[in-house]
């Protein structure tokens, strides 16, 4: 028998928040006004006060982001620290593991107070894919290219080759879009964002000052007949993966508050979750989307110790960066579609980038709390060939 954990060491988390996650639109874009940084400040100074911790006692910041320049350069988790008033003592530290990096600021946070190191921490992340696009501003190595192809640099030609290599039809990446949206609308109808979205100010379309509370790219109007009328993006009029079924590109943020188990008692808190076990892993980077299936078979032998396996997985939170890649992770991992994603995925909801672990978090422990779920795995691919997972447990 495994001893219980440790209550000074055993991260938990206390409160989780997000901005609305806009389009990535020079004229219609949510945030197309607003400073990345500001969405990191507005999380973080948000989810402190939603925690009720006193913030003299966070001990650092740490964020993810995949464009560490402009407005998100200089340390931005130092600086969103700053600008939302926490003490100057409190650290802050930003991350970068592509699409991965919010997801990996919040394991690292989990580790420090695993090791008895910090306790008190923000994790979470920032993306703003209008003002840093994606590809600018980058040179990769060509020493880089001994170990994949140029091509395969770009993760929609990922998508592609998995399509291709797997049998996944367009109709089928279309269906599944479909149903993304279609999840994403009942639970913004129902309400059920309302807790995890913190409101901040953006512009609608025609540039008013509007409280951003809705996520913008959710499509209540998409169908079958407008997805199959797309042409290709990747692979011109060869491929089968279209807009509608690559998640859009985005501008938001999100975080986290973690704490020992043993300072949320101390506190009077009750944990909205326990953090088991993280892992991450290396993949071939053509196939950069089967990242999910690697890490969540890590992070599951790590935890079979403790009798839990993927059949006690109440509640699985997948990146969408593409139909295909969700698909293909979530038939070879045998998952159950009907708790995979229960409130619509990336493809509807959108995936800026460094923000969507946090933002995977903030929707799956709203999620795991609303259904009386027990374990809830949130897992992300990530670009030039790795994966992701951590898993949760309400206590």
């Amino acid at each position: 028998m495994t001893s219980p954990p440790d209550p000074a060491t055993t991260p938990v988390v206390v409160a989780c928040c997000r901005t609305a996650i806009g389009r990535s639109h020079p004229e219609r874009g949510l945030f197309r006004y607003v400073r990345g940084d500001e969405l990191a400040t507005a999380v973080v100074r948000g989810v402190v006060e939603r925690s009720g911790v006193d913030p003299a006692t966070v001990e650092d910041v740490i964020l993810g982001a995949t464009q560490q320049r402009g407005e998100l350069g200089g340390n931005v988790a130092r600086c969103a620290a700053l600008m939302a008033g926490l003490p100057l003592a409190t650290a802050g530290a930003t991350v970068n593991r592509l699409c991965g990096s919010s997801l990996e600021a919040i394991a690292r946070a989990s580790h420090a107070i695993a090791a008895g190191a910090e306790n008190v921490q923000v994790a979470g992340g920032v993306e703003h894919m209008h003002h840093l696009p994606m590809e600018s501003a980058v040179d990769i190595h060509p020493r880089v290219l001994a170990r994949t192809s140029r091509g395969m640099l770009s993760m929609g030609l990922t998508a592609e080759h998995l399509a291709a290599t797997h049998g996944i039809s367009r109709r089928r990446q279309e269906e599944f879009a479909l149903e993304s949206h279609a999840k994403a609308v009942r639970a913004a109808d129902a309400g059920l964002f309302d807790d995890e979205i913190l409101r901040v100010l953006g512009h609608d379309d025609a540039g008013a000052v509007i409280e951003a509370a809705a996520d913008q790219s959710i499509r209540r109007d998409t169908s079958l007949a407008a997805m199959t009328a797309l042409e290709p993006v990747f692979l011109p009029k060869l491929g089968t993966v279209t807009a509608a079924t690559t998640a859009p590109v985005s501008d938001g943020a999100a975080a986290v508050l973690l704490m020992s188990e043993a300072e949320a008692r101390r506190e009077g808190l009750e944990p909205l979750a326990r953090i088991v076990a993280t892992a991450v892993t290396g993949v071939p980077p053509a196939v950069m989307g089967t990242g999910p299936i690697a890490a969540t078979r890590k992070l599951l032998t790590r935890v079979a110790g403790r009798g839990i396996s993927l059949a006690d997985l109440d509640l699985i939170e997948l990146s969408e960066a593409f139909a295909a890649q969700a698909i293909h992770c979530i038939h070879e991992l045998g998952l159950d579609p009907a708790r995979v994603n229960v409130r619509g995925g990336a493809l509807a909801i959108g995936h800026p980038l460094g923000a969507s672990g946090a933002r995977l978090v903030t929707t799956l422990l709203h999620a795991l709390r609303d259904s009386g779920g027990r374990y809830g795995l949130a897992t992300m691919c990530i670009g030039l060939g790795q994966g992701i997972a951590v898993l949760f447990e309400r206590p």
